[in-house]
């Protein structure tokens, strides 16, 4: 079994206890209380990048990987203040649990105390139930991965985020998934370097699916980003912006890192 298929089996499992633990009739009762700014469509306006100006940056919450593990023991919420003072135009926020050491209560409290950045929820969604949480946690968008939904999925999902008021940031790796994406009227592409099955990373990956991706589609490029040098080449390609997890967590300053990447994204 590959490292994606480990991870969603052990997501099935989570999902069905928190069903248990938290059933959709008090998620639902939940968002019924809960009084939020209209906020829909604040991500993809973050993200959009107009035509004179730098590719946009999310930066992660990511505490651990599969293949590296713990990444750096960090504060969550001081982290998030580094990204939002360095300028980071939106923030995902890994939820999972067990591979990633994530957690949904990372994203309740980012939110609450920086409510007004738009905020991605980054896990491995396959369940109408996580898209009900998802909106329970206060996110603005919500990830979906091509790689590990059918067609059939993939839309009502979209469509129960859509729905809710959520947007959606669809990932593929390659050309089928693209198709998918495109199927559902994803209108946020994002396309990761990262092969999820054996974890190879190719920034080219971004270069060759850009070219077959409707020119109204905003597109982000995920995963294997660490270099001004490789932000300049994703710029010239018309992405509109990068999400950067790793690089910036294991940096010593993460606000300078951001700084630094955000300088490396400046058209000359």
């Amino acid at each position: 079994m590959d490292i994606l298929s480990k991870i969603v089996e052990q997501k099935k499992i989570r999902v069905e206890q928190k069903k248990k633990s938290l059933p959709l009739e008090k998620i639902l009762k939940d968002m019924e209380n809960l009084k939020r700014a209209d906020r829909e469509g604040s991500f993809s306006k973050a993200i959009k990048r107009k035509e004179e100006e730098s590719i946009k940056l999310i930066a992660e919450i990511k505490r651990a990987s599969p293949i590296k593990g713990l990444l750096k023991d960090f504060d969550v919420l001081e982290m998030s203040h580094i990204y939002v003072k360095s300028g980071a135009d939106a923030i995902s926020v890994i939820t999972e649990e067990d591979f990633f050491l994530g957690s949904p209560q990372y994203l309740l409290n980012i939110k609450k105390r920086y409510p007004e950045i738009p905020i991605l929820r980054k896990d491995f969604i396959f369940d109408e139930y996580q898209v009900y949480e998802t909106k329970m946690l206060g996110a603005d968008a919500l990830l979906l991965i091509a790689g590990i939904l059918t067609l059939d999925e993939a839309k009502n999902l979209f469509r129960k985020a859509t729905e809710l008021g959520l947007e959606v940031l669809f990932e593929v790796h390659d050309e089928e998934e693209l198709l998918k994406a495109i199927e559902s009227d994803a209108s946020i592409i994002g396309i990761n370097n990262r092969n999820l099955k054996t974890m190879n990373t190719e920034i080219e990956n971004t270069l060759r699916l850009k070219e077959l991706i409707p020119e109204d589609k905003i597109v982000v490029s995920e995963s294997g980003i660490s270099k001004g040098s490789q932000v300049e080449i994703l710029l010239k390609a018309g992405v509109d912006a990068i999400l950067v997890g790793t690089s910036i967590v294991l940096s010593p300053n993460p606000f300078e890192k951001i700084r630094e990447l955000k300088r490396g994204l400046s058209k000359k």
